[in-house]
């Protein structure tokens, strides 16, 4: 593990929006709506900071590593998956009905996110574990950036801009010493 003591402040974290989410919304369908939106956006504050990590660990001293931040993000995107599964279950109006297509979307999507958290670690690893991280990474973004960009909420639909800048910040060149001594 590359961060134990974020990992854990991001899921208690998370637990604590949900608690939140529930004293202002009640113990019911409506708070266990908000509370699964916003521990996935929770979640996503995590893997941006992670994402642009490369990059601005470039230009500042003392900014955490990218495997720590990702493997927070899962740790926060695991409590997030507890969520859905609430909302679907205890809060659900009627008996969850998966059909094929659904299971395969979860199980994909929680084996991304999963996959993404393992290979994130600081240590050497092999070409193939970091080339696998860095393709789970773009896919996790990509759908990050097709999701707000389409979102039904039309200020939401600012949060992709905030997605493309983390895209922006990763790939920040190495600060200049010249420029320093100016």
């Amino acid at each position: 593990m590359a961060n134990p003591r974020l990992m854990l402040a991001a899921a208690v974290g998370n637990v604590l929006v949900i608690a939140g989410c529930f004293a202002m919304y009640g113990w019911n369908a409506e708070g266990a709506g908000v509370a699964t939106r916003s521990t996935a956006r929770f979640a996503i504050c995590f893997f941006l900071a992670g994402f642009a990590a490369p990059g601005l660990r470039r230009w500042m001293a003392g900014y955490p590593e990218a495997a720590g931040l990702i493997q927070a993000f899962v740790a926060a995107q695991m409590v997030h998956f507890c969520a859905v599964i609430a909302l679907h279950t205890k809060f659900a109006a009627e008996p969850v009905h998966l059909g094929a297509p659904q299971i395969a979307a979860v199980l994909i999507g929680f084996s991304i996110v999963l996959g993404t958290g393992i290979t994130a670690t600081p240590r050497l690893q092999s070409k193939i574990v970091r080339r696998g991280h860095l393709v789970l990474l773009y896919i996790v973004w990509l759908i990050l950036v097709i999701d707000y960009a389409e979102h039904p909420a039309t200020e939401l639909r600012l949060v992709a801009i905030v997605v493309v800048i983390a895209l922006v910040l990763r790939q920040l060149p190495r600060r200049d010493k010249a420029l320093e001594t100016l």
